[in-house]
């Protein structure tokens, strides 16, 4: 059952561009995108799931861990890959953090 699942949410087509200003600020101003812990990343469990997974390409293979590659094109806020990872090595940051970086971004720009 487990690997049915896992198989028909793998995603083997085009890099999906995601939006360049979420909240209306430039997407490489908000520091919103994945960690992985490699002590915890195992893909003998998971065949990359996230790899596949993933519709904006962020992460690749290196040898036989996985790697953020494209970092700023992760969609904010989505973490939907995160509680698909079997051995729970890939975090985001906080709501709150998200929050703080927002609240910072609109003070600089001058929002209120």
């Amino acid at each position: 059952m487990e690997e049915k699942y896992r198989s028909s949410e793998r995603y083997y087509g085009e890099k999906v561009i995601a939006p360049q200003e979420p909240y209306g600020f430039p997407r490489k101003e908000i520091e919103w995108f994945p960690r992985i812990d490699p002590e915890k990343c195992d893909p003998s469990k998971c065949a990359f799931f996230c790899v596949d997974y993933c519709h904006m390409k962020v992460y690749k293979r290196d040898g036989d861990k996985v790697v953020i590659d494209d970092p700023y094109n992760c969609n904010v806020p989505s973490q939907s890959c995160a509680p698909r990872c079997p051995t729970g090595a890939i975090t985001f940051p906080s709501k709150e953090e998200l929050k703080r970086m927002l609240r910072g971004l609109r003070k600089k720009y001058g929002y209120r």
